[in-house]
């Protein structure tokens, strides 16, 4: 079992790959960013790149834990999903924390060429979908989702926008464009449902229309 202060050193590392990614991130700025010395690095990973890995790790137990919650529930539905963007909005949008999500910055920057950050990221990725698509399952269930609605196509698409608001996030992009990419994300989301059930916008109207997806 790690000890806390392990833990806080880990986390700090976590920080410096976050903000610098992990190419620019030098040994030297992890040991003074951490406090960690050359050979107690090296004791306890074996290496930078296993850092890194701890990191993604770390990550995942912490701040992807976070954002999931919405749609850890086994009856998660349409609703949860909503939840689910809201919240990665409002974390994505941060002032002074425009770093997108250290998992998706490594799914373009590092897994490409080491196998076994494309492990992490690819496992990542795979239990995502399977919480947007258990949500669309449970929203069927509900009568939530009009016929012809394909769950798996539902489920890659919000996956793949999940992607794209991250992206968004670290670019200079300003906060309205995070807004309305949510807006819009939603308003497909909305589209979906039966007449009967369409919710109106909770925000901006919408500027994308509503997609078919079948």
């Amino acid at each position: 079992m790690k000890s806390s202060r392990s833990t806080d050193r880990l986390e700090q590392a976590m920080d410096v790959f976050w903000e610098r990614g992990y190419y620019d991130t030098s040994m030297s700025e992890l040991m003074g960013r951490t406090g960690l010395h050359r050979a107690a690095v090296y004791g306890a990973f074996g290496s930078k790149r296993r850092l890194y890995e701890a990191t993604l790790l770390r990550y995942r137990d912490t701040v992807v834990a976070a954002f999931w919650a919405p749609l850890a529930r086994p009856d998660a539905a349409l609703a949860d999903i909503e939840r689910f963007f809201r919240g990665l909005h409002q974390g994505a949008a941060t002032p002074g924390k425009r770093l997108g999500c250290l998992m998706v910055n490594a799914s373009s920057e590092v897994s490409p060429h080491i196998r076994s950050v494309a492990r992490i990221v690819s496992t990542f990725l795979g239990d995502l979908h399977a919480l947007l698509h258990r949500a669309c399952v449970n929203a069927r269930t509900r009568g939530e989702l009009r016929s012809g609605v394909d769950e798996d196509q539902v489920a890659d698409y919000r996956l793949g926008s999940v992607l794209g608001l991250w992206a968004l996030a670290r670019s200079p992009a300003p906060a309205t464009a995070l807004r309305h990419y949510v807006d819009g994300v939603l308003g497909v989301l909305n589209g979906l449902r039966p007449e009967a059930t369409k919710r109106k916008p909770s925000r901006s109207r919408s500027i994308v229309p509503q997609a078919q997806f079948e």
